[in-house]
């Protein structure tokens, strides 16, 4: 299962830019400028209720439930667009303009591109606190989700800091905010980004395992059924793979959330996530074997 990772793209390359990484200055400025006002899923339905062969031969076409994905990632809207750049090429080659009068202009739209850039990121903070409050956890899964969410807060409260830094800056003032905000993001927030869609997309998966032992106990009273009429070796190696499937996929996610409640790395936890929801939807592929066998023996 691939999952989408967009992390933080249009942040680095507008940090980036704005850090003097991508477009150096036109003319070498000895020092700052005076500081210039800144501008600011479905799952297909599993009855409880019902018993009997009948019911849990299901029908041949069924499939597992659908994967849960996590939060999508924000569209690439922070980075400063290419009309920006240009005004700052424009800006840094105007022969007219006076060496203070380029200094302030560039100051000025410096300042502008990256406190728009800081406070995109900071939206797409909010956006990703929401998700990770919108996920009903109890236990120590619930202490994990608290951890995140502090994080999180303290993200916002870095972006608010640095972008009221940007008040009193001039312009190698502004590329070090550039810079600073840029280190911090790909040390700490990506990594926060990651445990964060990890702990989404694990806590999404939950209702998939229970549908999935729901469907185990209707299965095995139908085959305990059908077994006590007429053995069956068809029937009894189906069921013994699909549960021992179920068991596999059921440790494999009590690794996961064994991983969560550790803190692993990201890169560490989803490979446990994916492989889990990988043997569940073997152990699906298994309940259509159940499910034929008994079709196999049921009167036509």
């Amino acid at each position: 299962m691939n999952i989408p990772r967009r992390i933080g793209t249009a942040f680095v390359i507008g940090a980036a830019l704005l850090a003097g990484a991508v477009l150096p200055f036109a003319r070498a400025h000895a020092a700052d400028a005076p500081a210039a006002s800144p501008a600011a899923t479905g799952t297909p339905a599993i009855s409880s209720s019902t018993t009997g062969a009948g019911a849990a031969a299901g029908s041949s076409t069924s499939t597992a439930p659908a994967t849960p994905t996590p939060p999508p990632q924000p569209v690439d809207t922070c980075a400063p667009s290419a009309a920006d750049l240009k005004k700052l090429a424009a800006i840094q080659n105007d022969p007219t303009l006076s060496y203070a009068d380029e200094l302030r202009q560039e100051l000025a739209l410096r300042k502008q591109l990256l406190g728009q850039t800081i406070e995109c990121a900071s939206a797409e903070a909010q956006a990703l606190q929401q998700s990770l409050k919108n996920v009903t956890s109890t236990g120590d899964v619930a202490a994990v989700q608290s951890e995140l969410s502090g994080r999180l807060d303290d993200a916002l409260n870095f972006y608010a800091i640095e972008l009221d830094k940007l008040n009193d800056v001039g312009i190698s003032g502004s590329q070090a905010v550039a810079k600073e905000v840029l280190a911090w993001r790909t040390g700490s927030y990506e990594p926060l980004v990651g445990a964060v869609n990890n702990f989404i997309l694990w806590s999404k998966s939950q209702d998939l395992f229970a549908m999935a032992q729901v469907r185990m106990d209707q299965t095995s009273r139908a085959v305990s059924f059908l077994e006590s009429a007429a053995p069956n070796a068809d029937l009894e190696n189906a069921f013994v793979a699909a549960r021992a499937s179920l068991a596999d996929a059921m440790s494999e996610n009590q690794s996961a959330r064994q991983a969560l409640v550790q803190s692993l790395p990201p890169d560490e936890t989803l490979p446990l996530i994916q492989q889990s929801l990988s043997s569940l939807s073997d152990t699906y592929q298994q309940f259509l074997a159940v499910s034929n066998a008994i079709k196999a023996l049921l009167p036509q």
